[in-house]
Formats: structure tokens, sequence, C-alpha cells
């Protein structure tokens, strides 16, 4: 199926690793030219050496979302070594902070706010104008289904993650008429890299499929809401979960 995207030129942030770098392989394979951002620069790198190796078009950029100054910085290189954005997913975000309310550090709080929503703010703000002006483009935001259920032991990250939500709503209705889209996607528990908890397989429990999501299965839903085919949806949040948010017994 011919998703419409050759020629494209997409941003995926934290595209070192895990679910960033199969967004940006299979953007990649889709004909995207890839800009590969990450703090890591030798992991960015390395994705965009795997594009390239595999006959598609990347480059490796390093940047911290939440240094505006340096960001800016670094997208005006990107953009002109690799041409205007016309896709952005917003991929990069923090989840290695747990605990009860009682017990969060002040500290762990301000960093899921300053990478998962401000970090997102920062990008998409960069490179959402050129997309109103060239009147085509395509912003993904990516939340969890802990923002849309709450998790125990994750407030800052479910309060970061349902702030995500209505940022990129916000930003369907600034881009609807300038055909510029702007969806969600909010995935369940996730492998390989999910099993970072003592609960993670009580978690898998409560997944309808009985199974983890692999990195594909939400690189491919980001493909399909960045098409052609998806060009009259906007304002969506898509769970992949495998079912995690239906009721289970």
């Amino acid at each position: 199926m011919d998703l419409g995207l050759a020629g494209k030129t997409a941003l995926v942030t934290g595209g070192a690793r895990s679910l960033g770098k199969q967004d940006a392989l299979t953007l990649a394979a889709e004909g995207c030219r890839v800009v590969v951002l990450d703090l890591n620069a030798e992991g960015a790198a390395e994705t965009a050496k795997e594009i390239a190796a595999a006959g598609g078009t990347a480059g490796g950029y390093a940047a911290d979302i939440t240094d505006r100054t340096g960001l800016a910085d670094v997208l005006g290189r990107a953009e002109r070594e690799m041409g205007p954005i016309d896709i952005c997913v917003n991929n990069a975000g923090w989840i290695y902070t747990m605990g009860q309310l009682k017990d969060t550090a002040d500290d762990d709080w301000d960093l899921n706010l300053r990478i998962n929503l401000t970090g997102t703010y920062n990008v998409t703000k960069l490179v959402f104008p050129g997309m109103r002006e060239r009147r085509w483009g395509r912003v993904i935001c990516m939340a969890s289904i802990a923002g849309l259920m709450g998790g125990f032991g994750q407030t800052a990250y479910s309060t970061s993650k349902m702030g995500v939500i209505g940022f990129a709503k916000s930003v369907a209705l600034e881009g609807a008429r300038y055909n510029v889209t702007s969806n969600v996607i909010a995935p369940g528990i996730v492998g390989p890299n999910a099993n970072m908890s003592p609960l993670y397989e009580r978690m898998v429990k409560r997944v309808a499929m009985q199974r983890e999501g692999q990195p594909e299965d939400i690189a491919s839903a980001i493909a399909f809401l960045c098409s052609e085919r998806a060009r009259y949806i906007t304002g969506a949040v898509l769970t992949v979960t495998g079912g995690m948010d239906l009721f289970t017994f």
C-alpha cells in the first residue's frame, strides 16, 4: 500500500533507540527523508546509518529538546541539510520515575513535565509554522495509556501525557485549515524494553491480547496517521494497547 509519503521529510525525536528508532526506520521505508534527533549523538548517527544502509536518506542530529536555543539551532541546520520538516513525530520522553504522590520528589515532577510536555511543545513550535505556510504537515504526539487512565505511582508521568493530549488537540485546531493534522498515539506496554517493573507480568495479564506490543505496532500506526490515507483524521487519540484499556477479567 502506497501511503503517499515518498519525498517527505520526517523528524523523529528520541530516534536513537526503541520506539523512536523503529518510527524512523518505518518512515524511511515509506520513502521519507528522516531527521533522527536524540540526546544521544552516537545513537542518532547509528539509526541514520542503518537507514542509509537500507537505501534510504537520513541524518543523525544531537539535541536536547528542553534547550530551546540549542534545539532551534540544530533543527535549523537539519532543515537546511534535509529539507523543511513535513512530519514531526514527538517520540522523545521520560518514564523512569516511579512513586506514589506522597513520595514524589518535586524534581521528578518538574522533569516529567519539562521533557514530556514542554519538550513536545518546543519541538512542535519550531516546525509547525512552516507546515502551515506550505499547507501540508503531520504532527504526531506520543502519549500513553497512563495519560488516559492514570497510573498508580505515575502521577507525574500520567499528568505530563494527559497534557500532551490537550496540546495535540489544540494544535489540530490551529492546523486544520492549513491541511496540517495533529494526532496522538497512546501505547500500552511495548517490548522489548517494557520489562522494567516487578509488576510487569501482572500488567501483561491486564492486556486483552495477553501479550506486550512491539515497536513495529506503534510505528505502523504512526505511518498511517502521517499518510494521505489519514488526511481527514485530526485531533484523534489512537490507543495501541492490545486492549489494555478495555474492561477485562
